[in-house]
């Protein structure tokens, strides 16, 4: 019996221990706050996705495959039609999905015919975030689309 009462003991005193110390790297490594306004953000998110339906733009992510250090990505918007969405302001921000230490922000310039072009640099191997955004007059969207970095080999 007193053999239980110490198994019992021990596994709720590792437990708490593992609990603490999840705790206290959770505390150390959170960056700060997700979304600025979250109740806002959320009531707003029907309106959002009816606007961006109306708009009907899409965007594609070509150049790749993608390495470590300097790269050029090139971005191909289409309105609803799937024509090439010409006057348009475009701006790429880079980041890793796990950190915002790397944002990064590019504008692009115009290649025609739809294409912007913006040279990035990805620091590191693995997942890249890119969020692309387009403004054309009174209307803006924004996509994110995910690349994938490899090792640069010289």
């Amino acid at each position: 019996m007193r053999f239980l009462i110490v198994i019992i003991v021990l596994v709720c005193v590792i437990a708490l221990a593992a609990t603490i110390g999840t705790i206290i790297i959770g505390t150390r490594n959170f960056e700060g706050t997700v979304v600025g306004k979250p109740y806002e953000t959320g009531l707003a998110w029907d309106e959002t996705r009816k606007a961006k339906e109306m708009l009907g733009w899409t965007v594609d992510v070509e150049g790749g495959p993608f390495k470590t250090g300097k790269d050029e990505v090139i971005v191909k918007v289409l309105d609803k039609e799937g024509s090439a969405l010409l006057d348009a302001v475009v701006t790429l921000t880079v980041s890793r999905p796990s950190t915002n230490a790397y944002n990064r922000s590019y504008q692009t310039i115009v290649l025609g015919a739809g294409r912007y072009s913006a040279s990035i640099d990805l620091a590191l191997v693995g997942n890249w975030d890119i969020i692309i955004d387009v403004s054309r007059k009174n209307d803006h969207d924004s996509f994110k689309k995910t690349i994938f970095a490899g090792q640069d080999v010289k």
